[in-house]
């Protein structure tokens, strides 16, 4: 393996049109990025597959390059490098895996952390890059992160004496506000699994990198927003000019084959102790019965098996059969429960013909 690549050209101190600030780095750092990549296919990556992988780093990093001194450079191509033969190692590095995603489409996008912290950075995108694509809202994951980048990195200006912004604070550690800001914005693109712990991170973060990681209009009261949703999962602003008056219905679950987390057709059991709105019992009956606990709130929903003795849960009960008004189908209901947030009533419906559940929303 010679990370002479991406394009087998002229060696050191030979003219080529195509060299890059990418190949020559390679050149100049030859021996490192080669223990790299013989480390990568110790690992059992084919040899070609990590070849290739570093080739589409190349317009990444020219890309980056104009606006890098050589040390921010060397951290970035470093980082880049070793991430993309870590995921070809992984048998990730795929033209529709997230991780390459991450990496060549985003990664760019966050220029002023790739300069500060370049390794945490691309770690952190990759990580997340996986569960949010496959639970959540990517794409709008990757728009928050950006743009939060974009404001940490004009707050950093500001703080070195460049032209300042209004309302912007001087930066805490750049690898913490990265863990944070990836972290909040996969929250609030549908993975509600981590919601405590990015409602924690979002309240750590300077109030504007935190608003543009939650979507929330510049100058809103980022505090005044996390602690009214903290205490109303149903709540977000705007969230009641989206569907006026009417009920809104959000869908949960799926069948297991088709990307859903069940095998036979789930019973909605009753709410559970907690914020209301948030945590709901659920039983699957055969090929034996099986508790899970749904956990959905304005951004998103999971459905986890339920520990056995974990938590004290309802036990099903007759149902009222008939279906809450304003839902968009005709079926059968199976099971039936209800629960009020300050700021909506909330009826969650399990159905008869139906793998998903369906939680029917109207303002109070």
């Amino acid at each position: 393996m010679n990370a002479r690549h991406p394009d087998d050209g002229p060696g050191p101190g030979e003219d080529s049109p195509t060299r890059s600030p990418f190949a020559e780095h390679l050149v100049r750092e030859r021996d490192h990025l080669n223990a790299v990549l013989a480390r990568a296919v110790a690992l059992g990556a084919d040899r070609d597959d990590v070849a290739a992988a570093v080739r589409e780093l190349r317009p990444v990093v020219d890309g980056l390059a104009p606006a890098l001194d050589a040390g921010e450079l060397a951290g970035v191509v470093d980082a880049l490098v070793s991430t993309a033969t870590r995921c070809v190692a992984a048998r990730r590095w795929r033209s529709d895996s997230a991780e390459r995603w991450a990496v060549l489409a985003l990664a760019p996008q966050v220029q002023p952390w790739l300069r500060t912290a370049p390794a945490v950075t691309v770690a952190a995108l990759t990580d997340a890059a996986r569960p949010v694509a496959a639970r959540g809202d990517a794409t709008g994951w990757g728009r928050r992160v950006s743009a939060a980048a974009e404001v940490a990195g004009a707050a950093t200006l500001a703080a070195r004496g460049g032209p300042a912004s209004e309302g912007l604070a001087a930066p805490g550690s750049p690898a913490a506000t990265v863990r944070d800001v990836v972290l909040v914005a996969a929250w609030r693109s549908g993975l509600v699994r981590y919601r405590q712990a990015a409602l924690r991170a979002a309240a750590s973060l300077p109030s504007p990198v935190a608003a543009a990681a939650l979507d929330l209009a510049p100058g809103t009261d980022v505090g005044a927003v996390l602690e009214r949703h903290a205490n109303d999962p149903w709540w977000w602003p705007g969230q009641a000019a989206s569907h006026g008056a009417a009920p809104a219905v959000s869908r949960f679950g799926g069948f297991r084959g088709f990307g859903g987390p069940w095998l036979t057709l789930p019973l909605v059991v009753g709410p559970l102790p907690g914020e209301p709105g948030l945590l709901w019992a659920v039983r699957t009956a055969r090929p034996q019965a099986e508790d899970w606990t749904l956990v959905c709130d304005v951004h998103g929903w999971a459905a986890l098996r339920a520990a056995p003795g974990a938590e004290e849960r309802p036990a099903p009960g007759a149902t009222d059969r008939t279906p809450p008004a304003g839902v968009p189908w005709l079926d059968d209901v199976t099971g039936q429960a209800s629960t009020l947030t300050p700021s909506t009533h909330l009826t969650l419906v399990s159905r008869e013909h139906s793998y998903s559940l369906d939680l029917v929303r109207a303002p109070r």
